[in-house]
């Protein structure tokens, strides 16, 4: 009876740190085309965003349109499918991006602008996909 006692003050005493220490985690919250609406903060101000894509068909996602004053691309990635004895199988592109340090000196929305084509396809009738960006201290 004494161990589990024991044991019980223990998972007491460190239960709350792990919490707190899970709770701030640096992982950027991930955003989807289900989820176009990033809210940022200068506590942290990197985000991902994730979007489907079949690299076995030739399209791929395309940066088309950003406020470079704002916001800065970090990096892409590509994650590739769960089940990889799946050919041809979809996987997702990763992309990266900080706030940079003046898009919070006030409230600010800007958008990023993505487009999923071939890379030698130059006509606008790509799918596009549209993330709104908010700022905020």
């Amino acid at each position: 009876m004494r161990f589990f006692k024991k044991m019980m003050a223990l998972y007491l005493l460190f239960f709350p740190l792990g919490a707190t220490m899970a709770s701030q985690s640096n992982t950027p919250p991930i955003y989807t085309e289900d989820k176009p609406v990033i809210m940022v903060t200068a506590k942290q101000p990197e985000f991902m965003i994730k979007l489907k894509s079949n690299a076995t068909t030739g399209f791929s996602w395309f940066l088309r349109s950003y406020d470079a004053t704002i916001v800065q691309p970090v990096k892409e990635s590509f994650e590739k499918p769960e089940n990889s004895k799946l050919i041809g199988a979809a996987g997702n592109q990763i992309w990266v991006f900080k706030v940079k340090p003046n898009g919070f000196t006030v409230p600010m929305q800007t958008m990023i602008r993505f487009a999923y084509t071939r890379p030698w396809e130059t006509d606008d009738s790509a799918h596009q996909v549209v993330f709104q960006v908010t700022t905020r201290k």
